[in-house]
């Protein structure tokens, strides 16, 4: 995932936001899935640009909703593929303007029926812990290099990322071992694999915050 253009692209969205009044059109969510889940991501980032005000910086956890879209259109497959990520990060720049001058509202809903798991807000975790810990570790680590990459305005946040996964990995290495899984290859595709499970299980500060209840308190 190129982490740099997403953070330039959601800082272009902090002003695009607040245009979005002028010759609206009735809109239309396009059919191809990376059109989808790139008009979707630009969608979610007007209203979150909205929901935080017309300046500043967007709250950690709502550049977490926004990359969600990109995220389940990576995961659609076994494992998470980084460069589909990127892919629709390049596309919505191209998108961001006809969609936000448009009555984006109206697409709410079709971005909430075409990605369902956007709109889960209290998820729930596997019942087998490897798999439960190992959707929560790369899921944190994954928000923490994307907000690291965004500059040092969102340097707590991911440092409370951080913090998590160092609570959380005692735990998970004796699961690991157990499961006779190795630092090596097989883990980290193992690893991309829980992080598309994860994608699915619904907003990603809403999985987060249901792993620091199951494995930091």
């Amino acid at each position: 995932m190129n982490d740099r253009s997403l953070s330039l692209i959601l800082t272009m969205m902090l002003g695009l936001a607040a245009v979005g009044g002028c010759a609206r059109k009735t809109p239309e969510l396009p059919t191809d899935p990376l059109e989808q889940a790139a008009t979707c991501g630009v969608v979610a980032a007007a209203g979150e640009r909205e929901a935080a005000g017309a300046k500043g910086e967007l709250p950690a956890d709502g550049q977490a909703r926004i990359l969600h879209y990109a995220m389940l259109y990576a995961s659609t497959g076994a494992a998470l593929d980084p460069d589909k990520v990127n892919a629709v990060s390049k596309r919505m720049p191209a998108l961001a303007d006809q969609t936000i001058k448009g009555d984006w509202r109206k697409l709410e809903p079709a971005c909430a029926a075409a990605f369902p798991a956007t709109r889960i807000t209290q998820p729930v975790l596997p019942k087998k812990p490897l798999d439960a810990m190992l959707q929560c570790d790369a899921l944190a680590e994954f928000l923490r290099k994307a907000l690291t990459d965004q500059g040092a305005s969102y340097g707590n946040a991911a440092n409370a990322y951080g913090a998590f996964i160092d609570t959380l990995d005692p735990k998970l290495s004796v699961a690991v071992r157990a499961a006779g899984l190795s630092n090596g290859d097989a883990l980290r595709r193992k690893k991309q694999q829980e992080l598309a499970a994860a994608a699915r299980l619904g907003q990603p500060p809403a999985v987060i915050d249901a792993c620091k209840k199951a494995y930091a308190a």
